[in-house]
């Protein structure tokens, strides 16, 4: 295999591993855990998951690309890692002192303290395992390995220590715990390996990382308003189960749109160094048209499956209990499809060739646009509404962004 095919293989094995595990515990967590705990569950991960978009901040995107550009030079690289995971920490410890205001403020966070503190842990996980550092180095294989033993290793546990509807604590524990076991495997390997050397954390470098990763940031932050936000509004609109009926649901569905990711993060390190050189920009369209028609057709197979075979996988995998949940899985079936067309657009061509600001603008507008009329529509229309709020916001994203390219004269591939 060429070194770009093998970077894809081993993130869809990446990939395969991170939405594979969750799926093996699936249907074992919707029969312990209850319809109600489970929900209680899905909307505390949703909550959580704005700490781990703030704790974030685009690096996987900025910080990858700063690596890649200076990857044979190890005082770069270890600035990057040392200021990047410094600002990251801070972001962590940041993020918990809000979260305690909110578990003061609203009683549905409160009544769920425990839930939380278990789910902070994925935050403390996001912020220490240097995902980015791994694939701005194109050291595919490593991730995959890392990545990999953090996700099986817990498995077990979950049924060792999750036998009835109180052990939802655990469950949390046990689903955010692999981000700390990755980040001890990453820091022993990136020492055994000399890739890090001593560097100082410095003022400058901060505000550097932060300014670079700002539109991202801002892009991550809006587009959370179209995907965390969802569970809340179903909670508020539409009642607790189907709070559980769409956590369960779009972990199927995520692990569908799985392969968008590892294609995209494989090949973005290439794209972003063939799009600084005029000399290879056929090189650089081959490869984008190769990938794209690769995402596009996976995506449309995964998401025929879905739509088949909804009531299938919703009564015989996720339990009797959750049937309800196949109107989910055929609704959202053929959203992958819509995601891997903007995936292509926004890392390919705008973040590749450095045009971030474009494409924060995009998503600034898109994400509060979609709060907007995605609580009216579920307050309306209630799981109706929040699926056809969905398709109209990843629609209009994407067609804003075609839109922008041409009127920029940017190749869409």
């Amino acid at each position: 295999m060429t070194g770009i095919t093998k970077n894809i293989f081993y993130l869809i094995l990446v990939q395969a591993v991170i939405y594979l595990a969750p799926l093996i515990t699936l249907p074992y967590l919707t029969r312990t855990l209850n319809v109600s705990n489970y929900a209680a569950l899905g909307f505390t991960q949703s909550i959580i998951q704005y700490f781990i978009l703030i704790t974030d901040y685009g690096f996987g995107i900025t910080a990858t690309r700063l690596i890649a550009i200076n990857n044979s030079d190890n005082k770069n690289i270890s600035s990057v890692v040392a200021n990047t995971i410094a600002i990251k920490l801070l972001l962590a410890g940041a993020s918990a002192i809000f979260l305690l205001v909110l578990i003061t403020c609203f009683y549905d966070i409160r009544e769920n303290t425990a839930l939380i503190f278990a789910c902070f842990l994925g935050v403390i996980g996001n912020a220490l395992f240097p995902t980015w550092l791994f694939q701005g180095l194109e050291k595919m294989r490593v991730l995959a390995l890392i990545t990999g033993a953090s996700r099986i290793i817990p498995l077990p546990l979950f049924f060792i220590f999750v036998k009835n509807t109180d052990d939802v604590v655990i469950a949390a524990i046990l689903q955010n715990i692999p981000g700390v076991i990755a980040a001890i495997f990453s820091f022993y390997y990136i020492y055994s390996k000399n890739i890090f050397i001593e560097t100082k954390v410095s003022l400058s470098s901060i505000k550097t990382l932060l300014k670079e990763g700002w539109p991202v940031f801002l892009s991550n932050i809006s587009t959370s308003f179209y995907t965390t936000i969802n569970i809340v509004l179903l909670k508020i609109f539409a009642g607790t189960d189907q709070v559980a009926y769409f956590a369960a649901t779009d972990k199927i569905r995520i692990a569908a749109q799985g392969f968008i990711q590892p294609i995209a993060s494989a090949l973005f390190p290439r794209i972003a160094a063939l799009s600084q050189d005029p000399r290879k920009a056929e090189e650089s369209k081959a490869l984008i048209k190769s990938g794209a028609i690769l995402l596009v057709g996976l995506e449309f197979f995964c998401g025929f499956v879905m739509y088949f075979f909804a009531e299938t996988i919703a009564e015989r995998y996720l339990g009797k209990a959750f049937l309800p949940a196949a109107f989910y899985l055929k609704s959202l079936a053929f959203l992958p499809v819509i995601i891997a067309i903007a995936t292509i657009l926004s890392q390919w061509r705008f973040l590749a060739l450095g045009e971030s600001k474009i494409l924060s603008k995009i998503y600034l507008i898109a994400g509060p646009l979609h709060a907007l009329y995605a609580t009216f529509l579920t307050y309306q229309y209630q799981s109706n509404g929040l699926i056809a709020s969905l398709y109209i916001t990843e629609i209009s994203i994407t067609v804003a962004m075609v839109a922008v390219a041409r009127k920029k004269n940017i190749s869409l591939l």
